[in-house]
Order: structure tokens, then sequence, then C-alpha cells
């Protein structure tokens, strides 16, 4: 490895240095962090201080339920005109029996409530969480979403009152349980009307045109992770009173589903499509974004392997408000809390509106989400904010790693196989780089000889070329060795990316690996090292130890030769400062990056074979003998020369006088 070779691997270390630098938290943040976790004692506190009070914080629902249920009749009173006030045209849909509708198909489990009309719960059929549990979406009470309504003076939230359910069409008063498969589809859809005496109208005629409601329609089709909800209202005119757009509000409290809390937060946001672009919040911090009067084409609440997202078939949402944040819980399943406020365009002088939706629960899979053809793989980090990244793993890596999927080989072969066909393809640029540096360890003596000859710091451009010159008579390209090292660069990012976001990967077992999509632990320590964890990873101490004898051959092989002072110390560092970074990765990436440097161990000892000293000595030979022709970068060299001695030579006359 010659002078440019090092150059060009500070180069890179300093560009990874520098990424890490970027995305540091900024003071501000390191103050917020700071004040939240000096908060958490005098919260704490604050919370036991309002236990006592905890009845009058109680939600207005459920202030009134216990009011009904109360053996004093004044209360029970009291709650009926309480009822009367805060819902006025819906308040006959405040309280009755709830009913539960199952429905299934071959992918998932859902459970829908008649109490707010909602998903209650969504099971997920092929996956389990790292614990072995069902993975589940909007269970535990922590989830909810629904319409905050303008109803005269009052705002009313339609997660409190009880809507009617139909099945195909059909008025349904009892629970039921359904099957889906294949192309089959079925309908469920609950209604919310309002009352005879607040809109004039006789008792309530279900069949009637003349009835006033809103009604979420789901639909569930076969072998889809998608479940339609179509938004309708029928005959509100006055009903909802001074709204250009109906607040569909939507809160969830993440639960873990993987191994590492840590890690899983960190890869938990909110990704959502606003106009033509995918945004989302910060990963693995508190944020809050608003997006008013602005097209958004869906939101998703991301977590590292599943989501859950509500996207707008038709007519996009007219703006979202989105937030996430990380309260204080003693649950030890708690990842996140996130919530989204949505804009639904609605005409108040319609008789009849209808809003296009459809709910996703399902994985991250990038061929699943891509296959619907609205941007939703962008949530996959696959390298997106950098062109060569995206490419390489949308159009190489994953293709290629699907089609191996296919001979239901092991994952740990499968990633050896890859690992064998990127080295393949990328040997001839290996070659031309290990081929170079041979080369230049060979005729070391001879730069030597140069570097004597041109000792003074002010012949160093004479240096330059006559080194050149000797390159060029061994038939060495001194780029040779830095540029496929770059070029090689884009696809050791590009599997950073990979490794650690393929679902594919996920509770995949290889060797002593339980996950691969996770650290690999041999040991867990009875404390915990700063930026390194307290588990020990084989895999990345295995890539570690490989990295570090990668380095001492290549110091070696660049012995002798005029390498920057302290060069040594930098390059021993590096393997280091990777081992801290990798040791939580996933156990893949570590993984491919050992047997990746095990196979450049082959390579280089292959092609050290086939270069000939001889061979190149008699080249040396031979071209010196030859009249060697200028090229145009040394004649500018010569003529840029030649100018600068001018102008010492000015100077110094200019001194004497």
């Amino acid at each position: 490895m010659d002078k440019k070779s090092i150059i060009g691997l500070v180069l890179i270390f300093g560009v990874m240095m520098m990424f890490f630098w970027l995305n540091k938290p900024s003071k501000e943040e390191l103050a917020k962090q700071k004040k939240y976790n000096d908060s958490i004692a005098s919260v704490q506190i604050k919370q036991e201080s309002a236990k006592p009070n905890k009845e009058a914080e109680l939600p207005i629902a459920s202030k009134i339920r216990q009011g009904l249920t109360s053996e004093d009749s004044i209360k029970r009173s009291e709650a009926q005109k309480t009822i009367s006030e805060n819902y006025g045209a819906f308040s006959d849909a405040f309280g009755g029996d709830v009913q539960q509708i199952k429905v299934e198909n071959e992918l998932l489990k859902a459970d829908f409530t008649s109490l707010g009309a909602m998903i209650k719960q969504v099971t997920l059929k092929d996956y389990e969480t790292y614990s072995k549990d069902s993975i589940r979406f909007f269970t535990d009470g922590g989830n909810s979403y629904g319409l905050n309504l303008s109803a005269g003076q009052k705002v009313v939230s339609t997660n409190d009152l009880n809507f009617k359910v139909f099945v195909d069409n059909k008025l349904c008063n009892s629970n039921e349980q359904i099957t889906v498969e294949g192309s089959d589809s079925v309908i469920v859809a609950m209604r919310l009307y309002a009352t005879a005496s607040d809109t004039n109208q006789t008792p309530i005629d279900y069949n009637s045109n003349a009835a006033s409601y809103i009604e979420y329609r789901y639909t569930i089709r076969g072998d889809d992770y998608r479940i339609g909800f179509n938004l309708i209202t029928h005959n509100m005119k006055g009903i909802i009173t001074d709204a250009n757009s109906l607040e569909m509000v939507w809160n969830a409290d993440l639960k873990l589903k993987e191994r590492d809390l840590k890690i899983e937060r960190q890869a938990s946001s909110i990704y959502y499509k606003a106009t033509d672009e995918v945004e989302n919040l910060t990963d693995g911090r508190d944020d809050k974004a608003e997006e008013n009067s602005v097209k958004i084409g869906w939101v998703s609440f991301k977590q590292q392997f599943f989501s859950t997202a509500i996207i707008a078939t038709k007519e996009a949402f007219s703006g979202a408000t989105m937030e996430t944040k990380t309260e204080i819980k003693p649950d030890n399943t708690y990842l996140k809390t996130m919530s989204a406020s949505l804009s639904i365009p609605y005409d108040a002088d319609k008789q009849q509106t209808e809003f296009n939706m459809n709910f996703f629960f399902g994985p991250n899979k990038y061929k699943v989400v891509k296959s619907y053809e609205i941007d939703m793989e962008e949530i996959i980090p696959l390298g997106w904010g950098f062109a060569p990244l995206q490419w390489i793993n949308r159009y190489v890596i994953i293709p290629v790693f699907d089609f191996l999927q296919q001979f239901g080989w092991n994952m740990g072969i499968i990633i050896l196989i890859l690992t064998i066909m990127v080295k393949i393809v990328l040997f001839p640029l290996a070659y031309k780089s290990y081929s170079s540096s041979a080369k230049m360890r060979i005729i070391q003596p001879e730069v030597a000889k140069i570097n004597e000859k041109f000792p003074k710091q002010e012949q160093a451009m004479q240096k330059q070329q006559a080194v050149m010159q000797l390159y060029k008579r061994a038939g060495i390209n001194p780029m040779a060795g830095c540029l496929p090292m770059l070029l090689q660069f884009p696809i050791l990012v590009a599997m950073f990316r990979f490794f650690p976001s393929s679902i594919e990967l996920r509770q995949k077992s290889f060797l002593w690996a339980p996950d691969l999509s996770s650290y690999d632990s041999i040991l867990d320590l009875p404390f915990s090292i700063p930026f390194y964890g307290s588990n020990v990873s084989l895999f990345c101490l295995l890539m570690t130890v490989a990295q570090i004898l990668y380095t001492r051959m290549t110091m070696k092989q660049q012995a002798g030769s005029n390498a920057m002072p302290g060069m040594k110390y930098m390059m021993y560092l590096m393997p280091i400062f990777m081992l801290f970074i990798l040791n939580r990765y996933s156990a893949a990436l570590n993984y491919y990056y050992f047997i990746s440097l095990c196979f450049t161990f082959l390579q280089m000892f292959v092609i050290r074979k086939t270069i000939n000293e001889q061979k190149v000595w008699k080249t040396l030979a031979a071209n010196s003998k030859k009249p060697m022709q200028k090229s145009k970068w040394q004649m500018r060299m010569e003529a840029l020369e030649k100018q600068n001695k001018a102008l010492q030579a000015q100077r110094n006359n200019q001194k004497r006088r």
C-alpha cells in the first residue's frame, strides 16, 4: 500500500468521523435530554401527589360511565344530563352494549369494537416477537384513533360513542367471527347516527336515505396486510358545523417487539409522504413536525421491522401534525408514544362525502411495501439520501438476496454466497489495487534512491517527477491502489444499511447467533462499557481481529517507504473504533465483514503469487532504455517548476538590490 492508498483510507475514515460528528446531538438536544433525565424524580413525585385527585382528572366519558352505574339516582340523573350537554346530536350513541367483530385472512387477525368503531387489535399470523409472543398492533389500551367533531359549541370525540354495526350491509346485533380467503372480502361498516331530537327526524330508519350518520367502512381482503378504511358522512349538514376539514386524531403506544430496546427505539420514528417527498421525524429522538396545507399521502408509525400506516388512496390528507415522545412508564415493553393529527377534506354542502383510506399492519419488507407503489419502501433505511447506496441495495443486493432465498438455505450460507459473488464482481478492481501495491513494494529501493537524490524541500517537484517516471517505466498506475478502494466503499456502506434493516434475517439463527438481525452475545458483562455496551459479540470480535491482521499485512507491504509519521497508529486505531461502533449491530453485518476480510486475505495471497518480481525488473530495465515521452501533466509540472524558479530568482535579485 503506497502513500496514495493510505490517503484514501484516511479520507474514508475522515468521512465516517464526519458522519458521526454531524449526527451527534446538538447542545440544545443534550440540554433537553439532561433536563428530561433530571425531571424523572420530580415527575414521579408529581404522579404520587396526583393520586388523591385521580378521579377529578378522569376523561368526561369515564366520569359519565361512573355516574350511570352509581346506585345514587341523583348521580345517574346528572350523568344523563351531562351526556346531553356534551354529546348533543350524538347523545343516543353514548352507552349501550359494545359489540366485537373478529375477522381474519391468511396474514392477520383483526378485532373490531363498536365503541369508537375502532380496530381494537391486529395480530400478524406469520411473525412473533423476540420473546415468542404474537406480533400485535393497537393493543393494551394504548392505541386509539377517531374524529374530533365540531357540533355546535361542542367538540365531540367519536372514540366515546357506540356505533351500529353492519356486516355486508346487514345490521348486526351480536358478536361475529369471520374468515376471508383468497380473492374474497368482507365489509364491516359502523355507523354513528344523529338523534331525532336534534335533526327533527322520526325515529331512525336504518334503511332510510334521510338518516344522518357518520360511517366507518372497513374492507378486509384475503392475503393482504391492508384493511380498507372509508370515512363516509351522510346528511350531516348543520350537525357538523364550521368545518372545511375533519380532524382525525391517532395515538399509539408502541410496544417492544425485538431483542434490544435501545436499538429498536433508535430505529422507530414517524415517516410520511408530503407532496412527492418522503420525510421522517428524527430517528431515536423525540421530535415534532407540522405540515399545514400540505398534501399528505400517508403516515407510518414505523418500528425496526414492523409498521402501522394510514394511507390516503384517492385524495390526500390536507395537512398533518405528528409527534414522537418517550414517556416514563414502568412497563419494560414500552417503546415510544406516537401521535398524528390528520386533516381530512370535507364539503359540508354535499349530502354525502367519502374519503378513502387503507390501514397497513405488516412487516417492513421491501417486496411487500414496494408493491403498493406509493414510495412506502422508503421507510426501510437503504441509504435513500445517497443515490449509489440505494441503487446498490435496490437493484443488486435485494434481488440477489431474494433469489438465493428460493433455495431454502440457511441465512448464514446465503450471506457467504452473497459475499463470494460480491468478491468475484470486485475482483478486477481488487487485482489492480493489490498488484499495483505489490509492484510499488518491489521498486521501493529505487524510490529510496530518488529520495536520497533529492533530499531538499525545494526539490519536491523534481522528486515527484522522478518517482512518476519510475512508476511509468515499471508499468505502475499510482491511482490503481486508491481508486478501487474508493469505488468499493459504497458497497461496504450499502451492506451497513442492508443487514440491520433486513427483516428476512430476523430470528434466523446461524452457528452461535440465535438471531442474525441482532447482536450475537457470547458473554453478558455485569457492567456496561461506555460506547461499547455490556454484551460481547463474537462475530464483531472476529471481524476486529481480521481487520487488525489486514492492517498489519498492509503496513508490512509499505514498510521502508516514506510513510507519513503516526500513520501506523492511525491504521491500528480504526479496527478498535469499528469494534465499539458495531458491537451491538446485526450479527449478519459483522459476519459479512469478517468473511469479506477472509476472502480479501485469500485474494492478496493469490495476487501476490501472480506478481513476478523478475518480470517487473525486466520491464523497468527495458523501459529505462527507451526515451520517455512526456505526458501533458508532466509538461505542465515542468512549466510550473520553471515559473517558480524564475519567481524565486526575481525575489533574490530584489533582495540583493
